[in-house]
């Protein structure tokens, strides 16, 4: 866990990862990195049904992620995708970051906001480059690991979207006794609604274009 809370600082800032600070989602590049491109071209039959069952909405994202993780991680030692994390994190996800979103970060790390990442995606690699950014704290998805320190495939917690993001982030602050005076918010799909509607200032992602959000509706 990221600990730099200051409760002294009353105003945070809550982004989320995939298209709104980087350019595109980053699971998939992420995956193919720890298990290689041979392993994941050859595991394609078992994940094209996954996707198909998605897209036709027979499963939710968050089935459709713990099957697409038990297929490719499963039995994989907590340390070495640490490890790759880690390496993914600091050697490659710059590449996808949208310049004018992470100029926001910088915005706020300025004027002394605390600085929180509220993911769908993978707490494991999203940790190491909110340290290297030093973002205060990650809430994301995060991967259930055996007695073995193996990953099994599924997920310890709920998918972190839609409505699960204020969940999450209310749990947290209640757990650190945090009570934050004012909240900015940033996301760019359907899975930020809830945290955007949930912030006194949300901002919607669009590309080079950050927008006042005015709601679903808006």
């Amino acid at each position: 866990m990221i600990v730099r809370m200051n409760p002294s600082r009353q105003i945070v800032a809550y982004f989320d990862f995939d298209g709104t600070i980087s350019r595109k989602d980053t699971l998939v590049p992420f995956l193919v990195f720890v298990v290689g491109k041979l392993r994941f071209t050859l595991a394609l039959p078992k994940l094209i049904p996954i996707v198909i069952r998605y897209c036709l909405r027979m499963i939710n994202n968050e089935a459709a992620k713990q099957a697409t993780l038990t297929v490719l991680l499963k039995g994989y030692s907590k340390r070495q995708v640490e490890h790759k994390a880690k390496q993914f994190a600091l050697t490659h996800l710059n590449k996808y970051i949208n310049p004018v979103a992470y100029a926001k970060i910088e915005w706020h790390r300025e004027h002394g906001h605390n600085l929180f990442l509220v993911s769908a995606n993978l707490g494991i690699y999203l940790r190491h480059w909110a340290n290297l950014h030093k973002l205060d704290q990650v809430i994301a998805t995060e991967l259930e690991i055996d007695a073995q320190q193996c990953l099994t495939g599924r997920l310890l917690t709920h998918n972190c979207y839609g409505k699960q993001k204020v969940e999450r982030i209310q749990d947290f602050l209640t757990k650190n006794k945090l009570n934050f005076n004012y909240a900015y918010a940033y996301g760019n799909s359907a899975g930020d609604f809830e945290m955007l509607e949930y912030a006194d200032e949300p901002y919607y992602v669009s590309g080079e274009m950050i927008e006042a959000w005015e709601g679903r509706n808006g």
